[in-house]
């Protein structure tokens, strides 16, 4: 049942924030902001005038989308619980303008507007996650830790740095919600089995919550005591993972009309993850709360890649076999705390955090390739270690006392890396170590601000200010860098009536390139040369990317708690980093450069909904949600051409009927489609991968006073990914390379049970 509470707001503003022009609001802040405000006195109300109606409801995630000044799409836990979701990457794959791709070796690219990977900002709460893999796993992470993922689509004061825009990602909260939950998984693929446990409890501490919902669906939020009377609460998660991943991939080059090289290789790997998420939260005073997280995980990665087939080499045909033991390990740590203090007009909210990452890689190779007239064998090795560590301290006011909000923020955070790196290469005949130490440091200042305009529409200004300066141990490696970027932001909203609103943003974003794509090194590549396994060249000259965005959109509510929304944006690129591969002295090189300019547009549309007037039961739900993309490059060598990666299209549709604690089936499907791709890194290198179509679906059933199966199939259909590459060879002759890599179909099977007060069935 919906109640109507209407908002007002006095027609003076709050004062323009000391020292800072103003930036754009970020949905959650300005949700909680407005939680804080009571009913306005007589003399008070006497000034006001009706701004907007607020629909007030359960659904925290519908008025986060409405309430933000920014383009935010949430997903909270309901939502991830009617998904059906397994993994984050389930989640993921549900979110308008995602596409996530899975990679060969383990893991997921997660791209924003078709754009690279890098133009993608992944936060985990609230805070950049580490570069490289050294970072908290997100592909294989059960859903069952993540609270709340937003779509930040549109830049603002508080989150910027990404010119495709930023995801973040809440893991799961303290919550005085006594519950239990255990899920047990096999998952089978190739013929084998791996296993995967996940434990998670949460409660007060020091007794019952009166009032607490026992068992029944739906959380009882009117009876939480109130502010400063609710005791210590905690949440504690612990999941192992054992995973089986890899591909089978076809091969073939074709040169001057000519077949010159084909090989068939498989990959097989097996990894194991482990994770433990602790959190405590309570209130030190009356106006004074914290809450204490951490994270540790840890990975076991290796496996094998074996290929047999064809190839030349000067000019000779030879039988080549090859064969690669690759391992990997991971160790990461992060602690952190969060202090919110209230004051008369304002909330101070304060967070201190730090993190650990260190990974090691091992790499063990050799390629064989025979004729007649002999055999060239060239062994190569590569070993590399890796540490980062990072401290961070955040802090942000937010006024209260006032629906139209100001907020203020200050950052500062220092991240130190360590890379020792050793590599060899018997037929190149090289051996080359490298030891490198580099430090940033990042200062930032940020405000925003909030008018009423005529029309209920409200006006948020916003600017942010950040400073960035790279040390390094080796100048003539990676060279000391001072950067200052300055962004500023505009974003309208109106509401046309209750359930209706539309939505503008304008603003500017600076993407620094990643320091390790700045380091001057190459890295020979590992195994046979060639325009799919290039060297990789640093390249010290990057210059930042910036990018003008403009966003605009229809935000709806739709009946039984569903939401809709079309969006439309534009951004204009500057100085556009990219990946170009060109063919240098007879080898493949690929090295991050800026491009040129370019021009990227969209228009974007997600729903989700219940399905009864389907004639399906009340729980049966509906998330979809499409993106048609575009881009062009306005200047440089690629001139015309789209942004290499940027996919025509991408799609999901899940249809799910959510598990029910009171028993019955439940199950649904997540087809997943992404459209062709174009690949041109360079003139005259053209390429392209084709479109691919993946569909998971599951069933399960729900055991009253026991628990609950689950029977999940991922990839059904056995979908490849195709791509071609055409480029002149060494002596300008048409050449084209194409590959299909099928990464087959993936069981699974899950036996769960929940429990709650008491450890009595929920």
């Amino acid at each position: 049942m919906k109640n109507t509470a209407k908002t007002h707001s006095r027609t003076r503003a709050p004062r323009l924030l000391t020292g800072l022009a103003l930036s754009g609001c970020l949905l959650c802040s300005a949700f909680d902001a407005l939680a804080q405000i009571g009913p306005e006195g007589t003399e008070a109300a006497s000034e006001t005038r009706e701004l907007r109606e607020v629909t007030v409801n359960a659904r925290r995630s519908i008025e986060d989308r409405f309430m933000a000044p920014g383009s935010l799409v949430v997903i909270d836990r309901r939502d991830i619980e009617a998904l059906g979701a397994f993994s984050v990457s389930d989640v993921l794959r549900q979110l308008p303008g995602v596409q996530v791709t899975p990679t060969a070796d383990g893991g997921v690219v997660i791209r924003m507007r078709g754009m690279e990977a890098n133009a993608t900002q992944v936060l985990i709460d609230g805070q950049r996650v580490s570069s490289g893999k050294s970072q908290l796993p997100l592909d294989q992470m059960p859903a069952e830790m993540i609270e709340r993922v937003e779509v930040l689509r549109a830049p603002s004061a508080e989150f910027s740095g990404a010119t495709g825009g930023t995801l973040n990602i809440v893991l799961r909260q303290a919550t005085v919600k006594r519950e239990t939950n255990i899920r047990i998984t096999d998952n089978r693929v190739w013929g084998s089995d791996a296993a995967q446990t996940f434990f998670s409890n949460s409660g007060p501490i020091g007794g019952r919550v009166a009032g607490q919902d026992t068992g029944k669906d739906g959380d009882k939020e009117a009876a939480v005591p109130a502010l400063g009377d609710q005791p210590w609460a905690y949440f504690v998660a612990v999941s192992s993972i054992g995973y089986l991943l890899g591909s089978d991939t076809a091969r073939q080059t074709v040169d001057a009309g000519a077949v010159t090289a084909n090989s068939s290789s498989v990959g097989r790997y097996r990894r194991g993850e482990d994770t433990l998420l602790p959190r405590l939260s309570g209130y030190l005073g009356r106006n004074d709360q914290l809450a204490l997280r951490a994270t540790f995980s840890q990975t076991q990665f290796g496996g094998t890649t074996q290929s047999q087939g064809l190839s030349a080499l000067a000019n000779q045909a030879f039988n080549a076999a090859t064969l690669e033991n690759y391992g990997y390990q991971r160790q990461y740590q992060q602690a952190a705390a969060d202090w919110t203090h209230r004051l008369a007009g304002s909330k101070l909210e304060t967070t201190l955090s730090g993190s650990q990452g260190r990974d090691a890689v091992n790499r063990l190779g050799s390629v064989i390739n025979s004729n007649s007239l002999g055999q060239i064998s060239d062994l190569y090795s590569v070993n590399e270690y890796r540490q980062e560590n990072l401290w961070s301290l955040k802090t942000k006011l937010t006024g209260t006392e006032n629906p139209l909000l100001w907020m203020a923020g200050a950052e500062t955070e220092t991240r130190t890396l360590g890379v020792a790196t050793q590599s060899t290469d018997s037929l190149a005949a090289t051996n080359i170590n490298l030891n490198l130490g580099a430090s940033l440091r990042r200062q930032i200042l940020w405000g925003q601000n909030e008018w009423a305009l005529p029309g209920a529409t409200t006006l948020t200004a916003g600017l942010r200010a950040e400073g960035l300066r790279i040390d390094s141990s080796d100048a003539t490696t990676l060279a000391s860098q001072n950067l200052f970027f300055l962004q500023p932001s505009l974003h309208t909203r109106t509401p046309i009536n209750e359930d209706l609103q539309i939505r503008f943003n304008l603003a500017r974003v600076t993407r620094n390139p990643s320091v390790w794509d700045l380091v001057n090194r190459n890295t020979p590549a590992a195994g046979v040369n060639g325009i799919t396994n290039p060297d990789v060249n640093g390249n010290p000259n990057l210059r930042p990317e910036v990018a003008w965005s403009l966003d605009t959109g229809l935000d709806r509510r739709l009946k039984g708690q569903g939401q809709a929304g079309l969006n439309l944006f534009v951004r204009q690129l500057q100085d556009t980093l990219a990946t170009l591969t060109t063919l240098t002295g007879g080898r493949w090189v690929q090295q991050r450069t800026n491009v040129g300019d370019a021009t990227v547009w969209g228009l974007e549309a997600d729903v989700k909904t219940g399905l009864a007037w389907l004639g399906l039961g009340p729980d049966w739900t509906l998330s979809s949600n499409a993106s048609l993309l575009q881009s062009s490059m306005t200047s440089g060598p690629n001139q015309g051409n789209r942004i290499p990666g940027q996919a025509q299209y991408t799609a999901n549709l899940n249809v799910a009927k959510p598990l029910r604690r009171a028993g019955g089936l439940f199950g649904g499907f997540t087809l997943s489609a992404i459209g062709p791709t174009q690949l041109n890194t360079s003139p005259g290198i053209t390429g392209s991968e084709g479109a691919h179509v993946t569909l998971d679906v599951y069933v399960g059933s729900v055991l009253p006073a026991l628990g609950y199966w689950r029977l999940g199939v991922y990839n059904l259909g056995n979908a490849s990914y195709n791509r071609e590459r055409n480029y002149p060879d060494s002596v300008g002759n048409p050449a084209q390379d194409t590959s299909s890599m099928q990464y087959t179909p993936r069981l699974y099977f899950t036996i769960g049970t929940q429990f709650c007060q008491n450890f009595q069935p929920c």
